[in-house]
């Protein structure tokens, strides 16, 4: 099954999803993306069987809720290191702001924090931050869908906005492009995901089960009958009524998912089959089954 977990800030992401096998009695589990210790918010996790299907999850999107206050500094652009204070900069209004928000959705590159989980030479690169060595990381292709400011408070400096942006984009090293802008610094206070791809996190307090398959995935979904099933092993299966589809496919048998492939004009070449599932008990059928 897939479960939304909500990671609380502090936790890492390794053992927000640790605590919740053994909650549950979980001896198989594998989640799509991290969040870093101080963010909080949305973890997507696969258990038994469905762990093979993590990798055609649709998670190229990422929804955040995000607080900051400008004129500090941090090397990690969070809390998570020292914070220093910069005296003298001049006040941030709520129109520069907006100004610099509306900017910055235009960007297309970006550099990562240092403190990140970034390989040089197949070293973390947080791990080398905190020895103080000197390196440099490259520049990612990032994309920001949209950018909405929440709040701003002149007094503290502080904002709170949402943004969607492509998987990949560090949302630190967005709240430090920002403060650049206004020629200043900004430091991450709050960070939420809200969102995976289709999948929101909603008012899940703990872990949810998500149970619409149509969410998970970007690939259309097709239904086997138990009389096609017979050539399955051959990771290939000739279907009439799919000969004018070209695609790819999630194959379901009993609203479960059996099978990933490839639709060429009727002939459905198998790139993974669960064959645990094919073999279930009747009871253990109903625990697995998913709405469409």
């Amino acid at each position: 099954m897939f479960f939304k977990i909500n990671k609380k800030r502090g936790e890492s992401s390794f053992y927000a999803i640790k605590k919740f096998a053994k909650q549950n009695n979980i001896k198989k589990i594998g989640h799509s993306g991290t969040l870093d210790p101080l963010a909080e918010g949305l973890l997507i996790v696969a258990t038994d069987e469905d762990t093979k299907l993590l990798f055609k999850l649709a998670n190229d999107t990422k929804e955040y809720f995000v607080k900051a206050t400008f004129h500090c500094y941090s090397k990690s652009y969070d809390e998570g290191e020292e914070v220093f204070y910069l005296e003298n900069k001049k006040l941030i209004t709520k129109e520069k702001l907006i100004e610099a928000l509306q900017e910055i959705k235009k960007q297309k590159k970006q550099i990562p924090p240092i403190f990140s989980a970034k390989k040089i030479n197949g070293i973390r690169s947080y791990e080398l931050a905190r020895k103080n060595v000197e390196f440099s990381l490259k520049e990612c292709d990032i994309e920001i869908f949209s950018i909405r400011l929440d709040s701003f408070d002149y007094e503290r400096q502080s904002f709170s906005f949402y943004v969607k942006v492509s998987k990949g984009t560090y949302i630190r090293s967005l709240v430090h492009d920002i403060g650049l802008l206004l020629n200043t610094d900004a430091v991450v206070n709050v960070l939420k995901r809200e969102a995976i791809g289709n999948i929101s996190l909603g008012n899940v307090q703990e872990y949810k089960p998500i149970n619409e398959i149509k969410s998970l995935f970007n690939i259309q979904l097709y239904t086997l009958e138990a009389n096609e099933l017979s050539q399955i092993k051959s990771k290939s299966l000739y279907l009439d009524r799919f000969k004018n589809i070209t695609s790819d496919g999630i194959f379901l048998y009993n609203n479960q998912i059996i099978a990933i492939g490839k639709i060429a004009n009727g002939l459905i070449s198998f790139e993974k089959i669960l064959f645990n599932r094919l073999f279930l008990s009747p009871l253990e059928e109903k625990d697995h089954e998913f709405k469409i």
